[in-house]
């Protein structure tokens, strides 16, 4: 196991006890913080350190070090007489017990677990884990914090994320977190214990508290992909190809580390030219028009875009709810043009779910921000046969492309295009900040959204979205005539 940070916060040692016998001793320590730890970890750390950073925390620690050697049936058995013991223990004095293991030990204390200790335990908390499925099958397994490191192996950080998956779909409470770096951040390993604190009475710093909320809350997102799901006939399985894995990692640039939770091999997808045959006749249409959360609109000519096979992602490996996939940001500002913004308790989510992809790729003339036509309304997608881009027809090719693919599906031009806004980190309700029709900004604000596109952006807080020099001038005639 890697000496990282993570396990000088997290681990303790554990002495390793000679020949393969064990001696089980009766633990005499007075539980004197709000819980008790027992943590089977093998681990050559700082002993004292370790302990201490848990007793900051008001826990009470018991290193086990009895239960290392000998042939797996010993140490299941071992383990298990310490679990009942503990439990024994914090029953009589009415304090939580969680139960901490890392790689090594987590088989063997899950198998030492019966159905009804998961009943009792606060919380199971397990370390660099890369366990099968079956595993959990014989226990209700506690609340389960499943973690890993960024140095850690890739097959131990995707076992850890499938785990805490595997965990949900028994509908049971399960978190699975990647540390990813060693400041005062929510994914720093210092933050850590907050976590455990958590897990005991559901409390944690208040300098912490929105985003442990956030990041908590979209384990087990409040949105999914299941009516895509509905039309099984229409989903597909391929293998990724490099277009998803840019849409990927252009979402997860902020951290890519982060990416490392899943294999990215396979995906599935909604077909979307056989969902147009799917439908009635009288459905049917050469454009195809849909929505996402976020409020954007977007349009597709299918007589352009046909060829190309465009489909909806819906899935990444085993990863059948894209909503998962979640970050999260803050604005400064809700309008570049006037004062005022969100207070600071005000979180953001930017999810991925659904998002549009073509298995032939098209030219480059032709893409499409993949990133922006993302988190899919099913409900949205409708077909027409009337042009909704006529009235755009006056324009250049290069300022039609830029219109219709970067500013209508924000901002709306006679009805035509979307609202985008922001949502709720916790509710995804519509927040302030909506993105107005073009042709109601007065002149000196479309001259900032064409030629000054970083200074606008760096007032709200977001990235810019640059238009070129002669296209921007020709949009910003062509609406001032409007």
């Amino acid at each position: 196991m890697k000496n990282s940070i993570l396990y000088i916060i997290i681990a303790l040692v554990l002495i390793i006890a000679g020949g393969g016998y064990y001696f089980y001793t009766q633990p005499h320590k007075i539980i004197l913080g709000r819980a008790l730890v027992l943590m089977f970890v093998n681990d050559n750390s700082d002993q004292v350190k370790l302990v201490n950073q848990w007793e900051k925390l008001d826990l009470s620690v018991d290193i086990i070090d009895a239960c290392a050697r000998g042939d797996n049936a010993k140490r299941v058995a071992c383990k298990g007489k310490y679990v009942k013991s503990a439990l024994s223990r914090t029953k009589d004095v009415n304090k939580p017990l969680l139960l901490l293991a890392d790689k090594d030990s987590s088989k063997t204390l899950l198998s030492a677990l019966s159905k009804n200790d998961g009943n009792q335990i606060a919380a199971l908390i397990l370390l660099q884990v890369n366990l099968d499925e079956g595993y959990i099958d014989n226990i209700i397994t506690p609340k389960t914090l499943v973690i890993s490191d960024v140095n850690d192996l890739s097959e131990d950080i995707f076992s850890a994320r499938l785990l805490a998956s595997t965990i949900r779909n028994n509908d049971q409470w399960a978190w699975s977190t990647m540390l990813v770096d060693d400041g005062n951040g929510l994914l720093s390993h210092s933050v850590l214990p907050h976590m455990v604190s958590y897990l005991i009475n559901g409390k944690i710093n208040p300098a912490y508290q929105i985003e442990f909320n956030a990041e908590s809350r979209w384990q087990n997102p409040v949105v999914n992909n299941d009516k895509f799901f509905e039309l099984s006939e229409l989903v597909e399985e391929r293998q990724v190809d490099n277009d998803i894995h840019r849409v990927l990692k252009a979402f997860y640039a902020y951290d890519i580390n982060l990416l490392k939770q899943w294999q990215v091999e396979k995906y599935k997808a909604f077909n979307l030219m056989k969902y147009r045959d799917y439908l009635p006749e009288n459905r049917r249409g050469r454009f195809v028009v849909f929505s996402n959360r976020k409020g954007h609109k977007f349009y597709l000519d299918l007589q352009r875009y046909g060829e190309y096979q465009p489909e909806f992602v819906i899935a990444i490996d085993d990863e059948e709810n894209l909503y998962r996939m979640t970050s999260f940001y803050r604005t400064k500002r809700y309008y570049s043009w006037e004062q005022g913004g969100p207070s600071d308790d005000m979180l953001y989510s930017q999810s991925l779910g659904a998002f549009i992809h073509f298995q032939n790729p098209p030219p480059a003339n032709m893409e499409l921000p993949y990133l922006q036509y993302s988190s899919i309304l099913f409900d949205s997608i409708e077909f027409t046969d009337q042009d909704p881009y006529a009235e755009f027809s006056g324009l250049s090719a290069s300022a039609f492309e830029v219109l219709t693919l970067n500013c209508i599906p924000c901002h709306s031009v006679n009805q035509i295009g979307g609202s985008a806004h922001h949502l709720d980190y916790l509710t995804l309700n519509p927040q302030p900040g909506f993105a107005q029709p073009l042709l109601s900004y007065s002149e000196d604000v479309l001259e900032n959204f064409f030629f000054n596109q970083t200074a606008t952006a760096q007032l709200i807080g977001v990235n810019p979205n640059y238009v070129d020099e002669k296209i921007g001038e020709e949009l910003m005639t062509w609406l001032l005539s409007k």
